[in-house]
């Protein structure tokens, strides 16, 4: 394997271990993220989806003559669902549901883990106030009873007698009715009663309503609501259909109702007009003695009826003409003209169809988009040109009926020529009777237009088809359990995660060995000593314990660190020191030192950290007020009469203890008699182990560090800071302590799962105890997992 590959694999397993020796961390807020999604569950009311489908009939012009059915069978119409969609969303169609449905009320009945939202119950409340005038929501509780009503609001309890009655609640005066049926009666109920602000409750209707398209080339919607209520939603989108089909019903009503109004408005005007007419005849017959007129010859007469019919059309359409002209100008910008009134023109009347086409697109334009939309600038833009060109029609079709008109009385006057001899009051009394066949007629036409338009608004067809009424499923939408439990196993994995990646972050202490081997790459580290409880020390030779193990290892690491000598019999001299107090410095050398005396070798400890010894502390022994102090002060002392001897074996431990705490320990250390001690020591003891004081503070380690021959330095496991180790690592290049190595001590079995691995097997020496597969799943996954597999 290539050694970048090898060494990401172990930097990965590093990380890994780091964070699953906390997997009992992992283990509890996993559960206590499904505790949480449980309860979450629970309280929270499930969601359901209401769906129903609809198909926007196009504009058919909806009833038709028979003569029309087959144009309207070849029709080819593109329904623009998104100006449909706008509608349904529209605030004129939600605001009379809100209302009718009385959605401001809701009514839920209270349950041991959440309220329920009701529908059908046996009481409606409703406010008798303007809808505008509540601006909070309120709540109160309502129980029903055979006589009436219990009100509790803000702790106070109203009752009110009666099946309908009024109450003040909360400044607002409600009325609350019994619904006929219901067997409220019959048994007490309670109902928790919120009633929110109108336009709150519209809005939020409106957020919650979902209308689209089913495909690109479909003209189906899909109208949809996500509610807790599948009562409340399904009532509630059949409502907005029926409104919506209603209002486009209305639309195509606008014209055959136009008509009609038209129509009837014209209907004053022929019937006066015919009645003056009659009256004209009758007068002039009164004072002329007439009563029948001798028809003339028969050519004569036929040739004047021709010539009479051909002017009774002609003045018959320009008459028509005028009424059309009369109601372009005097109708307001963009009403609806009278289609089909039966003119013989079919340009103009199809420019009439066009233009009711496009002030209906404009009305529903103005309902949706307002006036500064550019698509009603563009619709209006349309309408006033096609009025402008009906304009013109009209003036060039009067203009060739005038013509028409002119050529037809010039046939007239030469056919009337021939009969010149009949009476002047023939000729008089034809004219009135023209006049008055040409009312009748205009009349008759109206008539049936009326008619046609009646039944075109009596009978018109849907502006919807309902494919699906609204249907709700039988399983909810939210919450998905699924999806919350693994969103919660999901945050149970990653917020102890974060919360490690943090602390791992900002802690700055030694958490494992391979961080001593980056910070300082040269120096070697010769042992890993565990955390023991308690201040333990070495025994004897007979101690088959972790304890003695680890530091029976130490030795051999320390003789195999000790620079090759001649054979001079002079014995080794060993520091011990670490960056600051507490790092273990006195324990590592006073067990070293007693492990070294355990292989009957002649050992001296020296306790050269005069500023705050624990040598006495450490082996458990009392410190003698004469030491290395008195010593070093005193020209007069032998040190040998200074030794205390620590055990009764052949060799045992001989301690020199620090003695008196001088007041300058640095002085004393530099004055010479230290390097006469170390000299004789030498020549006498096999190691001369020598714990000083902590570098970081002051100078005395730096004084001996010449005489010495192995400097271990040592640090301690979630305790020493990172930056003491660039501190240590420019010691050592800067050669103050000779042939430098590192101690890492401390490890602690309960606190990193890399080293408990390491540690958890006591060597093969000591007795274990056998656990069940789940205690010993529980101290040591990862042991047991590997166990596991290798069995396997």
């Amino acid at each position: 394997m290539p050694k970048n590959n090898l060494n990401d694999q172990t930097n990965f397993k590093s990380e890994l271990f780091k964070y699953m020796f906390y997997w009992k961390l992992f283990i509890l807020t996993i559960i206590l993220s499904f505790i949480v999604c449980f309860f979450y569950i629970k309280y929270k009311n499930p969601v359901f989806l209401t769906v129903s489908k609809i198909k926007i009939v196009g504009d058919d012009k909806s009833l038709k003559l028979p003569s029309d059915f087959l144009s309207l069978m070849g029709s080819n119409s593109k329904i623009n669902l998104e100006n449909e969609i706008e509608v349904l969303n529209s605030k004129r169609l939600f605001e009379p549901i809100i209302r009718e449905l009385n959605l401001t009320t809701r009514y839920f009945s209270e349950g041991k883990f959440r309220n329920t939202e009701l529908w059908n119950t046996s009481i409606r409340v409703s406010s008798l106030a303007n809808n505008d005038s509540i601006f909070e929501t309120f709540s109160f509780k309502i129980t029903t009873d055979i006589d009436g009503y219990l009100i509790n609001t803000n702790g106070k309890n109203i009752f009110l007698k009666g099946n309908d009655v009024k109450a003040i609640v909360e400044g607002h005066e409600l009325l609350i009715e019994s619904k006929l049926g219901s067997d409220s009666g019959a048994e007490s109920t309670e109902y928790i009663i919120v009633i929110s602000c109108f336009r709150s409750e519209l809005e939020s209707s409106m957020k919650k309503l979902n209308v689209e398209a089913v495909g690109k080339e479909s003209e189906v919607l899909s109208v949809s609501i996500k509610d807790v209520n599948t009562n409340k939603s399904e009532a509630f989108i059949n409502k907005i259909i029926e409104n919506f089909n209603q209002d486009g019903i209305n639309d195509k009503q606008l014209v055959s109702k136009k008509t009609v109004e038209f129509i009837d408005s014209r209907f004053k005007f022929l019937t006066h007009e015919l009645d003056s007419i009659e009256t004209q005849k009758k007068e002039y017959k009164r004072s002329n003695n007439l009563t029948f007129i001798e028809a003339d010859t028969k050519v004569n007469v036929e040739t004047k009826a021709s010539s009479s019919e051909g002017v009774f059309k002609v003045e018959t359409q320009i008459a028509l003409s005028n009424l059309l002209k009369d109601a372009l100008n005097s109708k307001t910008r963009f009403s609806i003209l009278p289609a089909n009134i039966g003119l013989d023109n079919l340009i103009l009347n199809s420019l009439i169809n066009d233009f009711n086409t496009l002030v209906l697109q404009r009305d529903k334009l103005l309902k949706t988009a307002g006036e500064e939309n550019p698509s009603m600038k563009y619709v209006e833009s349309q309408i006033i040109t096609l009025k402008d060109n009906i304009n013109q029609s009209i003036k060039t079709y009067s203009q060739q009926l005038n013509v028409a008109l002119l050529q037809e009385k010039n046939n007239y006057r030469e056919s009337n020529g021939l009969v010149a001899n009949l009476p002047m009051n023939e000729k008089v009394l034809r004219g009135i009777e023209r006049q008055q066949q040409i009312k009748e007629n205009l009349y008759l036409i109206l008539l049936q237009k009326r008619e046609e338009s009646a039944i075109s608004y009596a009978v018109t067809a849907p502006s919807v088809k309902i494919i699906d009424y609204a249907s709700s499923g039988i399983s909810p939408i939210a919450p998905k359990k699924s999806v919350l439990y693994l969103a919660a196993l999901v945050a149970g994995l990653f917020i102890p995660f974060a919360f490690l990646y943090i602390y791992f972050l900002f802690d700055t202490r030694i958490k494992y060995i391979d961080q001593i081997k980056v910070l300082s790459p040269k120096v070697p580290i010769i042992a890993e000593i565990p955390f023991f409880e308690g201040f333990n020390v070495f025994k004897d030779k007979n101690d088959r314990s972790i304890h003695a193990e680890v530091f029976r290892t130490l030795t051999s690491n320390v003789n195999f660190s000790l620079p090759l000598k001649k054979d001079d019999g002079l014995g080794n001299v060993v520091l011990v020191t670490s960056s600051i107090m507490g790092e273990g410095k006195t324990f590592i050398a006073s067990n070293l030192a007693l492990a070294l005396s355990s292989y009957d070798k002649k050992v001296l400890l020296v306790e050269a950290d005069m500023r705050k010894p624990k040598i006495g502390y450490a082996l458990q022994m009392e410190s003698s007020e004469k030491g290395l102090s008195s010593y070093l002060s005193d020209v007069n002392i032998n040190w040998r009469d200074l030794i205390v001897k620590k055990g009764v074996s052949s060799a045992p431990l001989k301690v020199l203890f620090a003695g008196i705490i001088p007041p300058n320990p640095s002085y004393l250390f530099s004055n010479g008699r230290l390097d006469s001690l170390i000299d004789e020591a030498k020549s006498e003891f096999d190691y001369i182990i020598v714990d000083s004081a902590p570098t970081i503070y002051v100078n005395d380690t730096f004084l001996i560090s010449p005489l010495v021959d192995l400097s271990i330095y040592v640090t301690r496991f979630n305790y020493t800071e990172r930056e003491l180790l660039k501190y240590s690592k420019k010691i050592n290049k800067d050669s103050k302590l000779p042939n430098m190595v590192y101690v890492l001590n401390g490890i602690q079995n309960k606190s990193n799962f890399r080293y408990k691995y390491n540690y958890g097997y006591g060597y093969g020496y000591s007795e274990i105890e056998k656990d069940s597969s789940f205690k010993q799943f529980y101290n040591d996954p990862l042991k047991y997992i590997s166990k596991y597999i290798e069995v396997k």
